[in-house]
């Protein structure tokens, strides 16, 4: 992470950066957040990340003090000021004055951008296995990109323990939901298939890319609710986020994908790595 943050209003260096501890963002982990990457010192969809940031706000009850412009220049501020040419940023947004630990009353939320180096991924076989935790889809902040991701880490521990990369989530109804960093999508047939909203998962906005990748070359792309057999009779595996981009999948459990079998995969790959070519250079 870069030593430089954005909080509230200004630019100030991380260590000095102050929030009261009985903020409701740090006491119940009640905040929302989104992370983007910056490439060619551009953030790439801006646009789309703030809508849903904004969007997942008012579903967790936290208030915005910026609008659109105001968050923007914020972030290009703060990318300039840590000279960030590929990178992530993360947009945080935490509940403030709530809750019975109150001092006097503060800030209704807190505002803070970070900024961090793109670390070079080793190209290595990626490998999922089934989570025994389960996602609740009716839960009142499914689907929300929270703060408090304390299940999805220990998931993703469980997982790592066992020596797999990541988990595959399913919900109370034995569906697929997604891992616990990433959209999930598999192909049977010529069909692309990804679970819908309804079960849980977090609408990302790369999945949204994909979607739009898959209209442009005429793929038919499926979403609904699927059990976990669907993933081990498909033909290929691919995970979608802000962090993997689009990454193809070598294996779940014992079951195994071939890397040649994975033409879609690699073609919406190629095709989202011009989405972003064309959003780096027209920004």
């Amino acid at each position: 992470m870069h030593p430089l943050i954005f909080h509230n209003d200004r630019i100030v260096e991380a260590a000095e950066s102050k929030i009261a501890p009985t903020v409701a963002g740090l006491l119940y982990g009640w905040g929302v957040f989104t992370t983007l990457r910056i490439y060619n010192g551009k953030p790439f969809a801006f646009d789309l990340h703030w809508k849903r940031l904004l969007l997942h706000a008012e579903k967790a009850r936290v208030s915005a003090t910026l609008d659109i412009k105001q968050a923007r220049r914020a972030l290009d501020k703060l990318i300039a000021a840590n000279s960030v040419e590929q990178g992530r940023a993360r947009l945080t947004l935490l509940k403030g004055d709530a809750g019975p630990w109150r001092i006097e009353p503060g800030r209704e939320s807190e505002f803070l951008i970070f900024t961090a180096a793109e670390t070079p991924r080793v190209r290595a076989d990626l490998a999922l296995t089934l989570s025994p935790y389960r996602v609740l889809s009716t839960s009142l902040l499914a689907g929300v990109k929270q703060t408090a991701l304390l299940e999805n880490l220990f998931a993703l521990d469980e997982a790592r323990s066992r020596d797999f990369n990541e988990a595959v989530l399913l919900n109370e109804r034995g569906e697929i939901v997604s891992t616990t960093a990433a959209n999930i999508f598999w192909v049977q047939g010529d069909e692309v298939f990804t679970p819908s909203p309804s079960t849980g998962c977090v609408a990302g906005v790369t999945r949204h890319f994909v979607h739009e990748i898959a209209v442009r070359w005429k793929l038919h792309v499926v979403e609904g609710s699927f059990p976990v057999q669907r993933l081990l009779d498909a033909r290929e595996v691919f995970l979608t986020s802000t962090a993997r981009e689009v990454a193809i999948v070598s294996s779940f459990d014992a079951k195994e994908y071939s890397n040649r079998q994975a033409r879609i995969a690699k073609l919406i790959s190629r095709e989202f790595q011009k989405v972003i070519r064309g959003a780096t250079m027209s920004s």
